[in-house]
């Protein structure tokens, strides 16, 4: 696991799923007994999940919302830590986890295809102009422009692969 998971939830209930989370998902996991706490953790470094106490979540609108707003790309669910049993919590991570990932894997294909395709564009129309302008060069150029259509067109080709 890249980055560890966030836990804000008082102390008494957090340890029990804090120690259920780390054995079942085999990773860190940092507790925070205060919305505060949490807040201050947020600002200090990157978690790939948030797991928010409800109690915790629905004392403070605007406290509740400013952890949202620091947890930038880390999903946050929010859970009544109190009736909800420590097994549940660790299904529920895992598939934010899961689901994390996959749009992370999304997001880098559909990076790597836009990318792929700019690239192969502008090679293109490299290839074409030094291919005309070969056509209309003097023959001391003529050497000079052969190598750059030859190396657009390698390139073309390997980005194909």
């Amino acid at each position: 696991m890249a980055s560890p998971i966030l836990l804000i939830a008082p102390e008494s209930t957090a340890f029990a799923v804090a120690d259920a989370l780390r054995r079942s998902l085999d990773g860190v996991v940092e507790t925070a007994p205060s919305r505060r706490a949490g807040l201050s953790a947020l600002r200090r470094g990157e978690y790939s999940l948030v797991l928010l106490d409800e109690g915790l979540a629905s004392a403070d609108a605007q406290a509740t919302d400013l952890l949202y707003q620091n947890a930038v790309s880390a999903p946050v669910l929010e859970i009544n830590f109190i009736i909800t049993g420590p097994q549940r919590i660790v299904r529920q991570a895992r598939a934010a986890l899961t689901r994390r990932a996959h749009d992370q894997a999304q997001a880098r294909a559909a990076v790597t295809a836009a990318l792929h395709s700019e690239l192969s564009a502008s090679l293109t129309g490299l290839l074409l102009e030094s291919q005309l302008a070969l056509r209309e060069a003097c023959p001391e150029h003529e050497e000079k422009l052969k190598h750059v259509v030859e190396l657009a067109g390698k390139m073309r080709t390997q980005l194909r692969m």
